[in-house]
Protein backbone atom coordinates (compact mmCIF):
# COMPACT_ATOMS: atom_id res chain seq x y z
CA UNK A 1 0.00 0.00 0.00
CA UNK A 2 1.69 3.54 -0.78
CA UNK A 3 0.14 6.57 -0.06
CA UNK A 4 0.71 9.65 -1.89
CA UNK A 5 0.39 13.15 -1.09
CA UNK A 6 -0.12 16.53 -3.28
CA UNK A 7 -0.10 19.27 -2.96
CA UNK A 8 -3.95 19.96 -2.80
CA UNK A 9 -3.80 19.33 1.22
CA UNK A 10 -6.29 21.12 2.77
CA UNK A 11 -5.03 22.74 6.10
CA UNK A 12 -6.60 22.88 8.88
CA UNK A 13 -8.13 25.65 10.79
CA UNK A 14 -8.12 26.27 14.29
CA UNK A 15 -11.29 26.23 15.98
CA UNK A 16 -11.56 30.08 16.80
CA UNK A 17 -11.11 30.32 13.23
CA UNK A 18 -13.28 28.05 11.96
CA UNK A 19 -16.51 29.37 14.08
CA UNK A 20 -16.06 32.63 12.32
CA UNK A 21 -16.30 31.72 8.89
CA UNK A 22 -19.93 30.96 8.45
CA UNK A 23 -20.57 27.40 6.63
CA UNK A 24 -17.24 26.62 6.58
CA UNK A 25 -18.16 22.93 6.33
CA UNK A 26 -20.04 24.03 3.06
CA UNK A 27 -17.42 25.87 1.33
CA UNK A 28 -15.40 23.97 -1.49
CA UNK A 29 -12.18 22.90 -1.02
CA UNK A 30 -10.35 25.44 -2.78
CA UNK A 31 -12.01 28.11 -0.79
CA UNK A 32 -11.22 26.11 2.39
CA UNK A 33 -7.41 26.29 1.23
CA UNK A 34 -7.54 29.20 0.75
CA UNK A 35 -8.39 29.90 4.44
CA UNK A 36 -6.06 27.69 5.37
CA UNK A 37 -3.13 29.43 3.70
CA UNK A 38 -4.34 32.69 5.17
CA UNK A 39 -4.37 31.42 8.73
CA UNK A 40 -0.93 29.96 8.55
CA UNK A 41 0.07 33.83 6.89
CA UNK A 42 -1.56 35.41 9.87
CA UNK A 43 0.22 33.58 12.11
CA UNK A 44 3.40 34.11 10.64
CA UNK A 45 2.84 37.63 10.46
CA UNK A 46 1.98 37.72 14.43
CA UNK A 47 5.52 35.92 14.97
CA UNK A 48 7.28 38.02 13.56
CA UNK A 49 5.57 41.10 14.87
CA UNK A 50 6.00 39.78 18.45
CA UNK A 51 9.84 39.26 17.73
CA UNK A 52 10.62 42.44 16.77
CA UNK A 53 8.30 43.92 19.50
CA UNK A 54 10.71 41.25 21.49
CA UNK A 55 13.90 42.60 19.69
CA UNK A 56 12.81 46.51 20.69
CA UNK A 57 12.39 45.69 24.27
CA UNK A 58 14.92 43.92 24.96
CA UNK A 59 17.00 46.84 23.97
CA UNK A 60 15.72 49.43 26.56
CA UNK A 61 17.39 46.85 29.00
CA UNK A 62 20.44 48.11 30.23
CA UNK A 63 23.14 45.48 29.94
CA UNK A 64 25.85 45.34 32.81
CA UNK A 65 29.33 44.33 31.84
CA UNK A 66 29.52 42.22 34.99
CA UNK A 67 28.30 39.03 32.95
CA UNK A 68 29.32 39.60 29.21
CA UNK A 69 28.49 36.34 27.24
CA UNK A 70 29.22 38.17 24.19
CA UNK A 71 28.33 36.92 20.61
CA UNK A 72 26.94 33.68 21.97
CA UNK A 73 24.51 34.82 24.15
CA UNK A 74 23.23 37.59 21.79
CA UNK A 75 22.59 34.04 19.14
CA UNK A 76 21.12 32.48 22.00
CA UNK A 77 18.76 35.34 23.54
CA UNK A 78 18.02 35.94 19.57
CA UNK A 79 16.51 32.05 19.04
CA UNK A 80 14.93 32.08 22.26
CA UNK A 81 13.05 34.87 21.57
CA UNK A 82 12.14 33.33 17.88
CA UNK A 83 10.89 30.42 19.74
CA UNK A 84 8.89 32.96 22.21
CA UNK A 85 7.03 34.57 19.53
CA UNK A 86 5.76 31.15 17.53
CA UNK A 87 4.19 30.08 20.74
CA UNK A 88 3.31 33.63 21.97
CA UNK A 89 0.49 35.19 20.64
CA UNK A 90 -1.29 38.75 20.94
CA UNK A 91 -4.79 37.80 19.28
CA UNK A 92 -3.55 39.88 16.08
CA UNK A 93 -3.43 37.24 13.92
CA UNK A 94 -7.00 36.27 14.59
CA UNK A 95 -8.07 39.61 14.10
CA UNK A 96 -6.07 39.62 10.64
CA UNK A 97 -7.99 36.59 9.68
CA UNK A 98 -11.19 37.88 10.73
CA UNK A 99 -10.46 41.01 8.61
CA UNK A 100 -8.74 39.45 5.54
CA UNK A 101 -11.45 36.23 5.31
CA UNK A 102 -14.20 38.65 4.59
CA UNK A 103 -12.29 38.94 1.04
CA UNK A 104 -12.44 35.00 0.58
CA UNK A 105 -15.96 34.41 2.13
CA UNK A 106 -18.05 37.52 2.22
CA UNK A 107 -20.58 38.10 4.81
CA UNK A 108 -24.10 38.12 4.55
CA UNK A 109 -25.15 41.13 2.93
CA UNK A 110 -27.34 43.15 5.68
CA UNK A 111 -31.01 44.11 4.49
Amino acid sequence: MSIKLTGNLIPPLSAGNRATVRNYDQLPDDKKRELGKLENACKDFESIFVLQMMKEMRKTVNKTKLIDGGFAEEVFTDLLDQEKSRSFSLGVGNILFRQLSQAIVPPPRRR
